[in-house]
């Protein structure tokens, strides 16, 4: 009787004993996607702030062929570009790396190239503040290292614009395969 009962029930018996294993693996699999909503998420806001700072380099780039235009007139873009940078760029790309671990090994190397752009945007902003602020009475429009700076922050924006889309147009893409119960390969 004692056999019969246990040989009923081995089935339902050793669904429990795997029960601990498939649940921990449900939850990283849960943790893992809720984190790729937050990269999502956080990769659109990098493009957001990347498309703003491009846009107010755009016109700092068409400012500085000009000699007509004032020092201040260029100070409020660099505030604005700062402004970017500090308060929504830095914060998103920081939280990336933080979650960096639970995505998948693309967006890994994805994130460590946005990182490397946003580093070279900082430092070229800084330098185009400082050139700025500079006190010699010499306009920016004839500041060559200005110019050079306020190019080069451009060029870093485009980059960093370009490369944030893709990652999120393939992340987005990628989830609503998922979503949709299409196996998808991760690494």
């Amino acid at each position: 009787m004692i056999q019969q009962f246990i040989t009923r029930r081995a089935p339902v018996l050793a669904a429990f004993a795997m029960l601990p294993v498939l649940l921990p693996a449900s939850t990283v699999s849960q943790r893992q996607l809720e984190a790729q909503k937050e990269g999502i998420r956080l990769v659109a806001q990098v493009e957001d702030s990347a498309r703003s700072i491009r846009y107010h380099a755009d016109h700092l780039d068409a400012l500085t062929s000009n000699l007509q235009n004032s020092r201040q007139i260029h100070k409020s873009h660099l505030a604005q570009i700062r402004e970017s940078v500090n308060d929504r760029l830095r914060p998103a790309l920081q939280r990336l790396v933080e979650i960096q671990a639970e995505l998948p090994d693309w967006k890994q190397q994805s994130i460590q190239d946005m990182h490397i752009d946003a580093a070279a945007l900082a430092s070229h902003v800084s330098g185009a503040i400082a050139e700025a602020n500079d006190s010699t009475p010499l306009p920016p429009a004839m500041n060559r290292e200005y110019k050079k700076l306020v190019s080069q922050v451009n060029a870093q924006a485009a980059s960093l614009v370009k490369t944030s889309d893709a990652v999120g147009e393939y992340s987005s893409a990628l989830l609503k395969a998922q979503d949709a119960g299409v196996t998808v390969p991760q690494s």
